[in-house]
């Protein structure tokens, strides 16, 4: 199993770098929640809506990275989230999750954030990368989250992906699937470039 954020990297590499990225998920260390760095972030900004929360708490997240470079992080990355908050009414809701499998390739499929903003559904995908998510990237996602996620929820459901350092969120709502042949045959490439490692 792969994750979303994995493979969508790779479809965005270009010749032998497609090799690289494969390479580097094959002989990377098992996932250990000690290195993911946005882990207290990601967690916290779901156990605050969970909660319902206020916004202070979100910023209070960034006093427990230890690390002044991870506060910094977590500070512009909580200010991009407040941005994209902003003045809208939101409601926690469970976000679905799945694997989309292709061949043997299993990718997991999984919006972190369910929110009810101003009373529409939205499943959303947090990017916190620093690289700004470009709307190509953008698009890949959110064609895998609608091809898979969608008898999971609502016909009206909106599914989006949130630059979350830019507070910048790209949403479905024309429920685009037109990418799904291209990303079938990334898969199939990925598996075979990692068979033959």
């Amino acid at each position: 199993m792969i994750s979303l954020t994995d493979f969508i990297d790779f479809v965005s590499k270009t010749g032998s770098t497609k090799q690289t990225q494969v390479n580097k998920v094959k002989i990377r260390d098992d996932y250990h929640p000690a290195k993911d760095y946005y882990k207290y972030l990601r967690e916290g900004i779901i156990e605050v809506h969970q909660k319902s929360g206020g916004k202070n708490e979100f910023k209070e997240m960034v006093n427990y990275a230890t690390d002044p470079r991870k506060q910094e992080n977590y500070e512009t990355a909580i200010n991009g989230y407040l941005k994209f908050l902003g003045r809208k009414k939101v409601k926690w809701i469970d976000p679905p999750h799945k694997h989309w499998l292709t061949g043997d390739l299993d990718v997991k499929v999984n919006p972190e954030i369910g929110l009810l903003i101003d009373g529409d559904e939205h499943f959303i995908k947090l990017y916190f990368k620093s690289d700004k998510l470009s709307k190509i990237k953008a698009s890949q996602i959110m064609n895998l989250l609608e091809a898979e996620l969608r008898p999971e929820v609502s016909n009206d459901a909106v599914f989006a992906v949130l630059d979350v350092r830019e507070g910048k969120i790209f949403a479905n709502t024309g429920k685009d699937k037109s990418l799904l042949p291209l990303l079938v045959g990334e898969a199939m490439s990925f598996q075979a470039i990692w068979d033959m490692l």
